[in-house]
């Protein structure tokens, strides 16, 4: 298992939340971004930043396109979607076991492709 600090901020501000998350799958480190950003949707130009065990950003995202890929998922049964469209309250996000695994049945919670 690696730790990665999941870094919440807005614009270019000094992060509002720092969360360590221990991940054993990289993989996972997406879905935990989307839902990191499902937990504060109303904030235009809001960032997400992750970082190494040695400090060094891996992903850095605004929660507008995190949400966006949630949105762009095509697995009928994502958590996520259900929690964006208000079907299930982000609070139980946190205790999936899915979102804590990265072990879902929706095969599309990697990052966006550009």
């Amino acid at each position: 298992m690696s730790a990665f600090t999941f870094e919440y901020s807005r614009g270019g501000e000094t992060p509002l939340l720092a969360e360590k998350i221990e991940i054993s799958d990289r993989a996972a480190i997406w879905r935990h971004v989307e839902t990191l950003a499902l937990r504060f949707p109303e904030c235009p130009g809001a960032l997400i930043r992750v970082r190494d065990e040695c400090g060094q950003v891996v992903v850095r995202a605004g929660v507008a396109t995190a949400l966006a890929a949630i949105e762009q998922c095509p697995c009928g049964c994502c958590e996520l979607k259900e929690t964006a469209r208000g079907e299930r309250k982000v609070d139980d996000l946190r205790r999936s076991s899915c979102t804590n695994s990265g072990a879902c049945p929706c095969e599309a919670h990697s990052a966006p492709k550009n």
